[in-house]
């Protein structure tokens, strides 16, 4: 085995995945459902936090990270969470993980 060989079989194969984060579209109308919340699809590695995600759609939408609440199968993501910790099996290269995004409701009292 040549030195070369060697370094290569010691690199982790680092795997990327597409993070798609868009607007929930549970419950509204069509023409509402983009209104200041523009799509937004980021490529990161499996032990990227979300942070990196959040903070990109956040500065694109013109929002603060505390408007705006992000979502995997209806349970609320954490800044520091990873992708790995998602538990997504069977994650191929191209594959993309859809993150819902939904607008933080503040409620009120008559």
């Amino acid at each position: 085995m040549s030195a070369d060989e060697n370094q290569t079989d010691k690199k982790p194969e680092t795997q990327h995945i597409s993070l798609k984060a868009s607007l929930s579209s549970r419950g509204q109308p069509q023409q509402i459902q983009g209104a200041g919340f523009p799509d937004l699809v980021i490529k990161v590695k499996k032990t990227t936090k979300l942070s990196k995600m959040m903070n990109a759609y956040c500065q694109r939408a013109g929002k603060s990270l505390n408007e705006v609440r992000f979502m995997y199968e209806g349970e609320r993501l954490q800044p520091d969470q990873t992708v790995e910790s998602l538990d997504i099996d069977d994650l191929e290269e191209d594959d993309e993980v859809i993150i819902d995004v939904a607008s933080e409701a503040v409620g009120g009292s008559l």
